[in-house]
């Protein structure tokens, strides 16, 4: 009998530990960034922020253009000229992929000069990678959930969402519907008190508002 409850208590401890590794298997960061870093921590690895109270955005598209600039100069139809300008371009969004995904906007938020939100807008068609390698850094253990939201024009559409807990701090990433073709990664600490979830409601609906 004590044999018995003995390996039942082992098995428990060992399930409780995998549980326990999963849901803690990584501590929450942005790339290399830990939650407490510096806005200078960030602009040493990521040059091309353009930050302003407290909030650090990068638009891809739009500095991969500024970037390669200089290939534009001589006969705008010149054939060499136009592909030494999309290979620039292609070559500066690799270098800024999230994962897998090719990303639209980057947005990091800090209070106190302390790095405490991150959101990452995607395309949707990187939905299911981006989530399959956040469940490989974070462990398989989340909660997911489909949101009902409604539009200004009374129409209705589903969100996908998949969120892990990790302390005090949670990854989440969200695929909205209606045919708006993105999707959002946000890294958001405990310790942040600068997002609570009507400023969390808006921000999402800022990300949204810029494929309508």
């Amino acid at each position: 009998m004590k044999k018995t409850l003995f390996a039942l208590a082992s098995v428990t401890l060992f399930a409780w530990s995998l549980f326990a590794s999963a849901a803690d298997s990584g501590k929450v960061e942005f790339k290399g960034i830990p939650f407490g870093a510096s806005q200078e921590t960030l602009l040493k690895k990521f040059s091309d922020f353009r930050c302003s109270e407290g909030t650090c955005n990068l638009y891809v598209d739009t500095e991969a253009e500024k970037k390669c600039q200089e290939n534009r100069g001589g006969d705008p139809k010149d054939v060499i000229n136009i592909k030494k300008t999309l290979d620039c371009q292609r070559e500066y969004r690799s270098q800024m992929r999230y994962g897998p995904a090719a990303v639209q906007v980057y947005i990091a938020k800090f209070e106190g000069d302390k790095l405490g939100y991150v959101s990452i807008v995607i395309h949707s068609n990187w939905y299911r990678d981006v989530r399959d390698a956040l469940s490989e850094k974070y462990g398989a253990q989340a909660s997911e959930k489909m949101e009902t939201v409604q539009n200004r024009f009374g129409e209705s559409f589903e969100n996908h969402m998949t969120t892990w807990k990790l302390g005090n701090d949670y990854v989440q990433i969200e695929e909205r519907g209606a045919g708006l073709d993105s999707a959002a990664v946000r890294l958001v600490s405990g310790s942040f008190a600068g997002i609570d979830q009507e400023k969390l409601r808006r921000e999402r609906a800022r990300e949204a508002a810029r494929d309508l």
